[in-house]
């Protein structure tokens, strides 16, 4: 052995291994006897004696000395679990994201006192930054590599051949240490922390209480957004809940009763509220408005734009104006009051019983059906532009029919011909004049029944899109 013979220029006579519970913890060696040069076999079993013994104290002691680091790596685990508790527990009081945001670097800089740090945020799939404590603003190709940091790592460890430029531009801003904060696999935010204000180098124990930290503060972010998309849900809920009164109350309670005419009428609203509208004004003993309209949109501002038509119409309709003008005045009206995006599919006639004839004007709606108790089929199309796409130019035409015994009038909007099935496929209007062809004979009311059986039957799996309304007149005599 190439150690023994130093040891023998030394005078080294005996060597002794020093060994507790089976380990080896070191070697002693001893010179020889200043009076013999060679040890005695007792005084080698006393010094094998006394080395035992001090292996077993120098055990003893090594075992204190780790148990001791271990009581103050627990006591250091202990107070960051309490740290974290108490920092949690402050977290999820918190529902504003600027809040949480200044809580999270309040607590960093309490238990880290980095000098300098960004916080940044996933909005809109892009990182942002929504804090920062540097000499200048992280540019958006610094935002943007910092959105990929998917585990915590110190600048200086970054590969020079993959993030050089970013290593220039974190180590330019004074930053030394990155901590993606992560949710579900997926990194929602980043620490960036600069120098320590002790001097101190970033620990990996640093590093774990920092991931805690983050993901502590990114569940509570995460909390606050599903909070307030709950809020956002329920708003539009109650906004949906508003728009659906609203568009009850367009609606007549009861139908008035027309001499000579069975009627019947009907409003399925979807659950997304659309602007279909119905109405049937009295204006004298023998003559009567019957009109129907489709506002484009869904929600509140679809059932606003149908008050504000019922409401005109109610206002205009005493004037005993001819319809072809009311109908222009009713459009200029709505031009004045809505944007280009908005507009009205509308028709209405008035029944004169007197004379068993009405004058209609369609503008642009769905042309409704005048089934003939001989068999013949009428589609009501006289009329003009939509209300509301431009102010016309040219006046709106006037159609007239009359009525004989047996005869049906159908009224509907487009929820009733393109009904959805699984198959994407619109019902159509032939389907209906099926129906009403099937059942002239019956009253109003029945005949209204079958056209929904059949609506619903089409599109039995299928949720409701659209408001279903339609309205049946049936000569009597």
């Amino acid at each position: 052995m190439p150690w023994v013979k130093p040891m023998r220029d030394l005078r080294i006579a005996l060597f002794v291994p020093l060994v507790a519970q089976r380990k080896l913890l070191g070697i002693a060696g001893f010179g020889g006897s200043s009076l013999r040069k060679k040890l005695s076999q007792k005084e080698k079993t006393y010094i094998k004696s006394l080395t035992n013994i001090a292996a077993a104290a120098i055990e003893k002691s090594r075992m204190i000395t780790e148990l001791s680091s271990v009581n103050r790596r627990l006591d250091s685990k202990v107070q960051e679990l309490n740290t974290l508790f108490e920092l949690s527990k402050e977290f999820n009081s918190v529902i504003e994201e600027d809040r949480l945001a200044k809580l999270l670097m309040f607590s960093v800089m309490g238990q880290i006192g980095a000098s300098k740090y960004i916080l940044g945020l996933m909005k809109n799939g892009s990182m942002a930054v929504v804090a920062n404590r540097l000499d200048k603003e992280p540019g958006q190709e610094l935002n943007d590599y910092l959105a990929t940091v998917s585990a915590p790592c110190l600048v200086k460890t970054l590969s020079p051949r993959h993030d050089a430029r970013a290593r220039v531009m974190l180590e330019g801003l004074g930053i030394q240490v990155l901590v993606p904060l992560r949710l579900q696999d997926s990194t929602k935010g980043v620490l960036a922390l600069g120098e320590r204000m002790r001097g101190e180098p970033y620990t990996e124990t640093d590093l774990e209480l920092l991931s805690s930290l983050g993901n502590l503060a990114i569940i509570s972010l995460e909390n606050v957004r599903l909070f307030r998309e709950t809020l956002e849900k329920q708003r539009l809920e109650d906004e949906l809940q508003i728009a659906k009164e609203i568009q009850r109350g367009l609606l007549p309670a009861t139908l008035p009763k027309i001499p000579r005419f069975d009627l019947a009428a009907v409003n399925l609203s979807s659950k997304q509220v659309g602007g279909d509208y119905y109405d049937v004004i009295t204006l004298d003993s023998s003559h009567f408005v019957i009109a129907i309209g489709d506002v484009s949109g869904k929600g509140t501002p679809a059932s606003l734009l149908m008050a504000n038509l019922q409401a005109t119409i109610r206002a205009l309709v005493p004037l005993g104006l001819s319809l072809a003008e009311l109908t222009m005045r009713v459009n200029n009206l709505i031009c004045d009051n809505t944007g280009a995006d908005r507009f009205i599919t509308f028709f209405w006639g008035i029944i004169d019983t007197g004379s068993g004839t009405m004058k209609y004007v369609s503008a642009g709606h769905n042309p409704p059906f005048l089934f003939r108790r001989t068999g013949g089929v009428e589609r009501l199309s006289e009329g003009g532009i939509i209300l509301g796409i431009m102010k016309a130019s040219v006046a709106y035409n006037e159609g007239e029919i009359r009525f004989s015994p047996g005869d049906v009038l159908v009224l509907f909007t487009d929820g009733v011909s393109e009904a959805m099935n699984e198959a994407g496929e619109e019902l159509g209007e032939e389907p209906i004049e099926e129906v009403v062809k099937g059942c002239l004979d019956d009253p109003a009311e029945e005949i209204l029944s079958a056209i929904v059986k059949r609506v619903k039957e089409h599109s039995k799996n299928t949720p409701q899109s659209d408001d279903i309304t339609l309205i049946v007149a049936r000569t009597t005599g």
